[in-house]
């Protein structure tokens, strides 16, 4: 039995109490359920399709940018495929519409539309590059014409919502004046049917809710119960649905990410193999502009290799194919390794690095390689947001159940504490007030976090009493016997 027959069976009583005061109840909440209906399915789904016709109108203009810049015809196949999605975006918003207004400014977003892709075309036609870091100018001005009127629908479509919430909102105004008369005569008789609707519904609403938390949580293989023909069993079975979807989605951004990560390493790598030719003047001499130039240009295919590894390695997580030779290490020379790589770009900005150890040797059971990555990637946070002869100290100690503890302490803006857990997730990165030369993109303490979980350890940041902040974690100690076997003494 439906959820609504057994409310309408509790409620009967009350209806002949009460006919007509309940059959004007009935008929609000049924307009408040066709209002909901609308929002839900119609102007909810027009503001998502209009936000995603501003992330093409930029991605248009982006685009634009690198095909003027190169006139390579790939970018020229993604704008046209860009357009034929806002085409259909607009199709789909035409027969959302309701008021006059979604519809003239529907009008003006195709103008615009197409005013950018006449401009392209034309300016494709003079066959002319121009500079990569700006459009032409009529472009420019078609684009940003294009993300205004794309802006201008979103309020339009904004407004309608608002005036259905009004709408919502008189006609449950309404329906509260009459359900205060109703309660009078009925308030026994509805605590009881309350209670017995309570009874039925509150298990599957708790499915429900855990099924929601696991879908945050990114568990896309979570699937509910959809026993029965009640609303909630259709509820659960589109909920199914819209999970296998997610999933699929979820593999198909893992994939691509993989494959784009794969296939950019050859050419990366030869970028580097040539600027270090150049560098070395082995094809010619080069002046002292020149070589700064191609050094430039050299640190910045390092910076965009490192990138590429890092996603690499997030794909390999994330696919559970990432190796680990896990063998007793000596975790302080290891430690004065990673420094000693790191010594030139602490002189530049005259940063002295420091290593405290409780012990000359302290053996812990990890991969070696994948330890010095961690390390890396906190020492190259330390160094790129520590100031100027600033101080990076790390230390190696004791912790809690004999574990070794590591931490490295900067001396830079340090972490607010809302986001102390968030920095660990994947492309996640502090907002500040002015961009860091060679930023990333938000993976490195993913990657550390997750080489560490592997370890059977953890690892978190706390506040720097002198000002900065303090990442710090766990290694599991090597057991006597291995340090044996590698031949060293504890």
């Amino acid at each position: 039995m439906k959820v609504s027959s057994k409310t309408i069976l509790g409620f009967l009583s009350i209806m002949l109490v009460a006919m007509v005061i309940l059959g004007h109840q009935l008929s609000a909440i049924h307009q408040m359920q066709a209002v909901n209906r609308d929002l839900s399915e119609i102007n909810v789904k027009s503001a998502t399709t209009v936000l995603e016709m501003q992330k093409l109108a930029a991605l248009l203009g982006e685009d634009s940018r690198k095909y003027f810049a190169g006139r390579d015809p790939i970018y020229d196949e993604q704008i046209a495929g860009f357009r034929n999605d806002f085409l259909e975006d607009l199709v789909r918003l035409r027969q959302t519409a309701n008021s006059d207004r979604e519809q003239a400014q529907l009008a003006k977003l195709r103008e615009a539309l197409d005013d950018y892709w006449l401009v392209f075309n034309r300016l494709k036609q003079q066959n002319k590059t121009w500079d990569p870091d700006e459009l032409p100018p009529d472009l420019t001005l078609a684009v940003n014409h294009l993300e205004a009127q794309a802006e201008v629908m979103l309020d339009a479509v904004q407004v309608a919502i608002k005036e259905r919430v009004a709408e919502a909102a008189k006609v449950g105004g309404n329906a509260e004046r009459v359900s205060w008369i109703a309660g009078l005569f009925s308030l026994l008789l509805g605590i009881i049917v309350a209670v017995l609707i309570v009874r039925s519904i509150n298990q599957p609403l708790r499915r429900l809710t855990q099924g929601t938390r696991a879908i945050a949580k990114g568990q896309f293989w979570h699937r509910l119960p959809a026993r029965g023909n009640d609303e909630f069993a259709e509820l659960a079975r589109d909920f199914n649905v819209m999970t296998e979807r997610l999933g699929e989605l979820d593999q198909m951004k893992k994939d691509f990410v993989s494959h784009v990560s794969h296939d950019l390493k050859a050419p990366l790598a030869s970028i580097r193999q040539v600027m270090h030719l150049l560098l070395q003047e082995i094809p010619g001499s080069l002046n002292e502009q020149q070589k700064n130039l191609i050094r430039l240009n050299y640190n910045s295919a390092e910076r965009l290799a490192a990138m590429v590894g890092n996603l690499l390695d997030v794909s390999r997580m994330e696919a559970g194919t990432m190796e680990y030779r896990i063998a007793a290490h000596d975790i302080v020379p290891l430690i004065q390794d990673v420094i000693d790589e790191f010594a030139v770009q602490a002189r530049e900005k005259e940063i002295r690095f420091c290593l405290e150890s409780e012990q000359a040797s302290v053996f812990v059971e990890c991969d070696r390689e994948r330890i010095v990555q961690v390390i890396g990637n906190l020492y190259e946070n330390a160094l790129k947001f520590s100031p100027n002869r600033g101080e990076i100290v790390t230390r190696v100690g004791q912790g809690k159940a004999r574990e070794i503890l590591i931490s490295v302490s900067d001396s830079g803006p340090g972490v607010p504490d809302d986001e102390k857990s968030r920095i660990f997730q994947k492309f996640h990165q502090l907002r500040r007030g002015k961009n860091v030369a060679g930023h990333g993109v938000g993976l490195g303490l993913a990657i550390c976090k997750t080489i560490v979980e592997a370890h059977r350890g953890q690892i978190w940041v706390e506040d720097n009493p002198n000002g900065g902040s303090v990442f710090l974690f766990v290694l599991q100690p090597a057991a006597r016997e291995e340090v044996l076997s590698c031949g060293q003494t504890v």
